[in-house]
């Protein structure tokens, strides 16, 4: 048995011999050896290591980027605009003038009601400037009811005239009769061009304020008449001028209805 067993023994010992002889002959690689265990390493963090990589060049085209392009300016801090300034309540307004003193008037004296104030208003149908120029209804308006604030409108039956500057005259007397209160003319929204009055109007109401009414209305909505304003009209022309009334008033503890210059108010 232990003869046996050697011979067998031989023989797989001739037979691996044989096998890797062949194996050779074929160019079969060497048997795998394991690897070996890689060095340790420190424990560096990963930033270092990013931070130690080479930065890749720029291209030719390329710019390095700004610091200052990196971060979004902010935007500049805007002042707060100013509340609108309350009308002074317990102030008198007189309207005076024409027919559409009294389009305009009504509507008007109901916002102006609303905000605390007293209005009065006092018109002439079919009425021209030379007629509250020089009949002394101005200075009797004027002295009855005290007012803080006088709005004229007048011009609409004279737009037509060949002749504004005839006009100039009893304009300045109109004005002069204010006795130095703030006084603003309301010029009437035009259905048609005029000759001229408006501009000899606004030339010469110093130191009264100049509405120009056709800057700040337009297309009008008109009555029957296609002159003067419908219902609808009147109210949109009387928010118009209380708005420009409320914009336009600076005020002082003399006189509350104080208005802007003319010289630094903005364009209508």
């Amino acid at each position: 048995m232990q003869k046996s067993r050697r011979w067998r023994g031989l023989e797989l010992d001739l037979l691996s011999v044989a096998l890797g002889s062949l194996l050779a002959a074929c160019g079969a690689p060497p048997a795998a050896q394991a690897p070996e265990a890689p060095p340790s390493t420190p424990s560096t963090p990963s930033a270092a290591v990013a931070a130690s990589a080479p930065t890749a060049p720029l291209a030719d085209s390329e710019t390095p980027p700004s610091p200052a392009a990196s971060t979004p300016a902010a935007a500049p801090a805007q002042a707060p605009e100013p509340a609108a300034q309350a009308l002074p309540k317990g102030t008198k307004v007189l309207q005076i003038g024409d027919s559409f003193a009294a389009a305009l008037g009504v509507e008007l004296g109901k916002l102006l009601k609303e905000a605390g104030l007293r209005t009065s208003l006092e018109y002439k149908t079919a009425s021209y400037i030379p007629n509250w120029s020089y009949e002394g209804d101005i200075p009797k308006y004027v002295a009855n009811y005290q007012p803080d604030l006088v709005l004229i409108t007048l011009g609409a039956n004279e737009i037509e005239i060949p002749k504004p500057d005839e006009r100039i005259k009893p304009i300045k007397h109109i004005v002069s009769l204010m006795g130095g209160r703030p006084c603003v003319w309301v010029a009437p929204p035009l259905w048609k061009p005029d000759t001229g009055l408006l501009k000899v109007i606004k030339d010469n109401v110093a130191p009264c304020r100049y509405l120009d009414s056709n800057a700040l209305v337009h297309d009008l909505p008109r009555g029957r008449d296609k002159i003067h304003p419908s219902a609808e009209g009147r109210e949109i022309w009387a928010g118009i001028v209380f708005d420009w009334l409320a914009k336009e008033r600076v005020g002082n503890a003399k006189q509350p209805w104080a208005l802007r210059p003319e010289s630094s108010a903005p364009a209508n």
